[in-house]
């Protein structure tokens, strides 16, 4: 029997599968590693829209960005502008 899966929304940067999950990001993923995040403040039960929707890098401050770009190992980094963030930071989540 497959295990129960719950949506949530994350609060605080992890990472999940060995991939970084930034704050707004709504993910699905099994009820024990939900009710996990959730204990420890990591994340809440996504509600309506929020559990279609992935988090939203552009409504993020640069020095939030510059977080999980450091996390990401991204060089250079702390010499970029918000909309290279982003880009840097979409980039190395594909790879």
């Amino acid at each position: 029997m497959a295990e129960k899966t719950v949506k949530v929304k994350i609060t605080s940067a992890i990472a999940i599968a060995g991939k970084i999950k930034t704050p707004g990001t709504t993910v699905e993923i099994g009820e024990d590693l939900a009710k996990n995040l959730i204990s420890r403040g990591r994340a809440e039960l996504a509600k309506g829209k929020a559990a279609k929707a992935e988090g939203d890098l552009g409504k993020m401050k640069v020095a939030d960005l510059k977080v999980i770009a450091a996390e990401l190992e991204i060089d250079g980094y702390d010499g970029m502008n918000q909309a290279k963030l982003i880009a840097a930071i979409e980039e190395a989540r594909d790879a």
